[in-house]
């Protein structure tokens, strides 16, 4: 029989890890969660009982601890499962911050679980969904020797992948996922407003554009960099490049830095992609770094 989990934290993230490892066999021993009404959701989501239940006792109850709280409470919660009892020799016990080092759960390592700081690499907004989305997920391990194998045994239950890192470069790893998802949707924000600007109807804006994103996204999936880089600066084509700068510098003067830089990143991609039209790259860089 495979080991029981506990989860403690019943948002998002937690209850659709928590859904796809149920899927998968593994028994359900106890959710916690702040509300009741959380708790019980994720409940009936994996088919069992919601019966309320402290910290320690759900941490208790499981051969696998899941601590899915919000970072700040990862710590100090585990310290208070630790000092009343809740882990024990043995178990594996998990966090699911990307942020966050192992060292938050160096109370219950104190107790002799092991521990593994275990961050899926994916967008978990809804529970059902999530658990879809995990599966064949990369997740990023960091932890002890025996947290990491068994954390890794997990992840490939969900036929995931995964990457190991240290604990000095967990933040900056977390902030390269904050650049390739969250700041996705700051740069379609500034898009939108851009066409919004430009006298497109803000409400055709976004839909307008998704096809574009999702075209990009699968450009970047099959042929990967630099070879999925399109558009007048992978082409060279300064002229163009003007127009975006007059246009910008007439029209929406704040987000001029913000394409300047983003255009010299895209003029490293383009000079490595190699198909620039001759003799561009030098007043495209020289364009993108003086005109204001």
């Amino acid at each position: 029989m495979k080991p029981s989990i506990s989860l403690i934290g019943a948002g998002a993230a937690g209850c659709a890890l928590l859904v796809a490892l149920s899927r998968k066999g593994y028994p359900v021993a106890a959710i916690s969660s702040r509300t009741l009404k959380s708790a019980r959701h994720c409940a009936e989501l994996v088919g069992v009982n919601p019966t309320p239940t402290d910290n320690p006792t759900a941490a208790a109850a499981g051969d696998i601890v899941i601590i899915a709280t919000p970072d700040s409470l990862i710590r100090p919660l585990c310290e208070e499962i630790s000092g009343k009892g809740g882990f024990r020799q043995g178990q594996l016990v998990l966090h699911l911050s990307g942020a966050l080092t192992s060292d938050a759960l160096t109370a219950a390592a104190k107790r002799g679980a092991d521990t593994c700081a275990m961050h899926p690499i994916q967008t978990l907004a809804a529970p059902l969904e999530g658990a879809r989305l995990l599966e064949s997920a990369w997740y990023c391990l960091e932890g002890t020797g025996q947290g990491i194998e068994r954390a890794r045994r997990l992840a490939e239950t969900l036929s995931g992948r995964v990457m190991r890192i240290g604990k000095s470069d967990k933040a900056l790893y977390h902030a390269a996922l904050c650049v390739a998802s969250n700041y996705l949707v700051v740069l379609e924000r500034v898009a939108v407003e851009m066409l919004a600007k430009a006298g497109v109807d803000p409400a055709d804006a976004l839909p307008a554009l998704m096809p574009l994103i999702r075209g990009a996204a699968d450009n970047l999936s099959d042929c990967g960099l630099p070879d999925a880089l399109t558009g007048p600066i992978s082409r060279g084509d300064t002229e163009t490049v003007m127009q975006h700068l007059r246009a910008l510098e007439e029209k929406c003067g704040d987000y001029l830095p913000l394409y300047k830089e983003l255009g010299r990143q895209a003029l490293l991609i383009a000079t490595e992609k190699g198909k620039m039209a001759p003799g561009s790259a030098a007043p495209l860089l020289e364009m993108l770094k003086t005109r204001s």
